[in-house]
């Protein structure tokens, strides 16, 4: 399956059901997690790695704003959902401050069960 999704890259790698609070200060993506919540769509956390985007990253839900600041800032909970690799990146959303992609969510384990997104990305 392929679809578009909005993406918040990182230079963290998050695998299926892990658990991150984030402070999100910049413009672009208070903008994404707020539409992202009130929406309640998943959002995308591609991987930097050596200052350079990976394909591969985690679909990842807002699982709860924990705080709201006067600037607009937010701390947020997410959860990591499933691994997804980069088909297309879309740099200039219409009417966004954020960029997207249009992505496709691979097998999602090992035969043993644990997730390859390590091994996609080395």
């Amino acid at each position: 399956m392929t679809n578009f999704i909005p993406i918040f890259p990182l230079g963290v790698i998050l695998y299926p059901q892990e658990k991150m609070h984030l402070h999100i200060f910049e413009p672009r993506y208070k903008q994404l997690i707020a539409e992202c919540h009130a929406l309640q769509k998943p959002f995308g956390i591609p991987v930097i790695l050596n200052d350079r985007l990976q394909d591969m990253g985690a679909l990842a839900e807002v699982t709860e704003i924990v705080k709201t600041y006067e600037t607009g800032e937010m701390d947020i909970n997410i959860r990591a959902i499933k691994i997804f690799r980069i088909l297309e990146l879309i740099k200039a959303v219409p009417d966004k401050l954020y960029s997207g992609a249009i992505v496709h969510y691979p097998d999602n384990k090992e035969n043993d069960g644990r997730p390859k997104l390590v091994d996609a990305i080395m």
